[in-house]
């Protein structure tokens, strides 16, 4: 018989989950979605998948690429949120540098105004359920705009990777993405089944036993423009096994935002 640490895939998701009910605790799950600019198939499928599972879906929306057409597409998914996907994801950053939009290298006074244009883009588009939240491309961020994201107006930030705090030293929220179905290099394409359910016992084991930050729900990282059918297909899977019995409870970050604001 296999020790319970060597197990993987789906067995180890459901050793994790059964590790959480022991505890008498329900663990919290969140779903960001990149690159929304308009209404297309994929979109109309991943907003399905959201409906099906009762998983509300935050889009990470590009402000210089939004549609007309997008806020009508919203106007009835009371669980789909809108944040700001930068400005035009551009990336800014010299060669031989990770691309960022708003990374280190970029003026500051440059980047603040892109992102104040960008906002008042997803203001005038009257996107439904938006949120006053910051996604970067490429979920980098340099650390100067970061301490000025709460002057410009910003309740939130969220990248990848477990978070270090609830809130950065001048107050803002942060809330980050830990598991993400699709491999990135050489192309898109699916991660695979084992790799990506790795991540997501990661992030839920540290949680459950100290090691990140407990509070932080669990974020999946999708990009429907960017799915093939391996990935959907697996995303499905997720949905439906985290939401079934003995799965865990999916949240919104406008609840975040709500709870963050009355704790001061």
């Amino acid at each position: 018989m296999a020790l319970e640490a060597d197990l993987t895939g789906w067995a180890a998701l459901e050793r994790e989950l059964s590790l959480w009910k022991q505890a008498g605790e329900i663990p919290t799950f969140w779903w960001r979605d990149d690159d929304t600019q308009g209404p297309t198939a994929a979109l109309d499928q991943l907003i399905g998948l959201s409906d099906r599972f009762g998983a509300p879906l935050h889009l990470a929306a590009v402000p210089k690429g939004v549609e007309p057409a997008l806020a009508a597409r919203l106007e009835l998914c009371d669980q789909v949120f809108v944040v700001q996907h930068g400005y035009a994801h551009i990336n800014h950053e010299p060669k031989g540098k990770r691309a960022s939009e708003i990374g280190e290298s970029r003026d500051l006074p440059l980047q603040i105004a892109d992102l104040r244009a960008g906002w008042e883009m997803l203001l005038a588009a009257e996107l439904p359920n938006l949120l006053p939240i910051v996604a970067p491309p490429w979920n980098r961020i340099g650390p100067r705009t970061v301490q000025a994201l709460p002057q410009v107006g910003y309740k939130m930030l969220t990248a990848f990777d477990p978070r270090l705090s609830a809130k950065t030293p001048e107050g803002l929220l942060q809330v980050n993405c830990h598991i993400d179905p699709v491999r990135w290099k050489e192309g898109a394409a699916f991660r695979g089944t084992d790799k990506t359910l790795q991540q997501v016992v990661s992030h839920l084991a540290a949680r459950r036993t100290g090691q990140a930050d407990r509070q932080e729900p669990t974020g999946l990282l999708t990009h429907h423009l960017q799915t093939d059918t391996a990935t959907w297909d697996f995303v499905e899977a997720l949905l439906d096994r985290l939401t079934g019995e003995g799965g865990g409870a999916w949240i919104t970050l406008a609840s975040l935002l709500k709870q963050g604001q009355a704790n001061g």
